[in-house]
């Protein structure tokens, strides 16, 4: 005899499919996202590492901004700022790079921005998604006589 619930199975899968694609989907764009995240901040990371090798390094804004760009694979609409401040002491008030004072300390500051297009639009996510890392470090070798660099 053959079974009466030979439609069942078909309107179960009909059911799931679309809810099991729908996951899929949601993981995939969350990877990509992560991904996306992971590669800037170690670009990120990066970069500062060379802004405080020296203050050579530290100037080189160009430098900087290239290995944030090749770091993250160069996506469209990557935004980086590099800036430089002055300390007269460890976690000191700011001050003028061209202030004298003894035991000047050099900082770059950088901050990368960039902008994550998800492959479905998601409700409650924006369009884009801005990821931003940033990130501040000393410079390990200031000029000498403890000039600033700008």
């Amino acid at each position: 005899m053959k079974s009466k619930r030979t439609g069942g199975a078909l309107i179960e899968f009909a059911l799931v499919v679309p809810m099991f694609l729908l996951v899929c989907l949601a993981g995939v764009d969350l990877g990509r996202a992560f991904n996306a995240a992971i590669l800037l901040t170690g670009a990120t990371r990066s970069a500062l590492e060379y802004a405080g090798e020296n203050a050579n390094t530290a100037a080189d804004t160009t430098g900087i901004t290239n290995i944030i760009t090749t770091g993250t694979g160069n996506p469209s609409g990557l935004s980086v700022s590099v800036s430089q401040f002055c300390s007269c002491s460890p976690g000191g008030a700011q001050v003028a790079c061209s202030d004298t004072c003894s035991g000047k300390l050099v900082y770059v500051q950088v901050t990368a921005t960039e902008p994550f297009q998800t492959i479905a639009a998601w409700p409650w996510v924006p369009q884009p998604l801005n990821l931003t890392r940033s990130g501040t470090i000393r410079v390990a070798y200031p000029p000498p006589g403890g000039g600033g660099l700008g």
